[in-house]
């Protein structure tokens, strides 16, 4: 008889969490390995991720997924979208920058390559 079949290897077997996988789903990430162990992949970087997103999937799903953390949406074309960000990362809630293309503007790189640091609030010290 022919040996068994290897099993199939899943990312999110290994590093995913069930309950948060299932959280996802409801929040509007497909429900199928790709977009799930992609899903896996994307929370464990330690870089901002970059979505090629021609159905618009992965954008239903981080505005589900960070609708309650006061998610900023920034266009391109956005006048206010620096503001946005700068305010984001002052105050630790997320930003989706929205129809990106091959450059971004270069006031946003210390952002990207996380060159930013957490200041005192004033008061005491010497």
């Amino acid at each position: 008889p022919p040996p068994p079949p290897p099993p199939i290897f899943r990312l999110s077997d290994c590093l995913g969490d069930p309950v948060e996988i299932r959280k996802w789903i409801l929040n509007g990430l497909p429900d199928d390995s790709f977009s799930i162990d992609s899903a896996v992949v994307l929370t464990h970087s330690s870089r901002y991720p970059l979505m090629m997103d021609p159905q618009g999937l992965a954008n239903k799903w981080i505005r589900g997924k960070e609708r309650r953390r006061n998610l900023a949406v920034v266009q391109p074309r956005d006048k206010n979208g620096l503001r946005k960000i700068e305010s984001a990362v002052q105050f630790g809630t997320p930003v989706l920058l929205e129809g990106v293309e091959e450059e971004l503007d270069s006031s946003l790189n210390p952002i990207l390559l996380k060159q930013v640091f957490k200041q005192g609030g004033g008061g005491g010290g010497g």
